[in-house]
C-alpha cells in the first residue's frame, strides 16, 4: 500500500510541475501578444490577451497596468483607472502605474486625484520628467477650470 502512495503522490507532483510550466508558458505567450498587439494599435485585441494573462494570473501587476494601457487608448478612462489601480494594489511601488491613472483622471476632470497620483509618481520616480510635466499641465488645466480661461489681449 506505501509504495504506490509514493508512486501517486510522485506522479501528482509531477503533473503539477508541468501543469505549472505549461501555465507560466501561457502567460509569457499571452503577455507577449499584448504587447505586440498593443504596439501595432490593436488594443482591442491586446485587452484580450492581457485579461487571459490575468485570468491565468490574478496578482500579474503588468497585465493589469499595460490593459490599463490599451483601454485608456480606445477611451475607457475609468475602466484604466480600475487596472491601474487593481497594478498599484499588487505593487504599491509602480510609478508608471500612478502617472498613468493621473493622466486618466485628468481625462475625466478629476484634477485633485490626478494631481496626487503624479505626485506619488513623482516620489517613486522623481528623475521622471514626463510625470513633473504632466502634473504641471493638470495644474494649469484646473486653474483654468476654476478661474476660467485666459483673456487674450491686443
Amino acid at each position: 500500500m506505501k509504495p504506490f502512495r509514493v508512486s501517486f503522490r510522485i506522479g501528482f507532483a509531477v503533473i503539477c510541475l508541468v501543469a505549472i510550466g505549461c501555465w507560466a508558458d501561457q502567460t509569457a505567450t499571452e503577455l507577449e501578444e499584448g504587447l505586440s498587439a498593443s504596439n501595432a494599435g490593436d488594443y482591442k485585441g491586446a485587452i484580450v490577451n492581457f485579461t487571459n494573462v490575468i485570468r491565468l494570473e490574478p496578482g500579474h501587476a503588468e497585465a493589469h497596468y499595460y490593459r490599463g494601457l490599451a483601454r485608456y487608448k480606445i477611451g475607457l478612462h475609468e475602466e484604466a483607472i480600475a487596472d491601474y489601480s487593481r497594478a498599484i494594489l499588487i505593487r504599491p511601488a509602480f510609478p508608471e502605474a500612478f502617472l498613468n491613472r493621473g493622466l486618466a483622471r485628468h481625462r475625466l476632470g478629476d484634477y485633485q486625484a490626478a494631481i496626487e497620483d503624479m505626485e506619488q509618481a513623482i516620489q517613486l520616480n522623481p528623475r521622471d520628467g514626463n510625470a513633473y510635466l504632466s502634473r504641471a499641465k493638470v495644474e494649469a488645466d484646473s486653474r483654468e477650470v476654476i478661474i476660467g480661461p485666459a483673456i487674450k489681449q491686443d
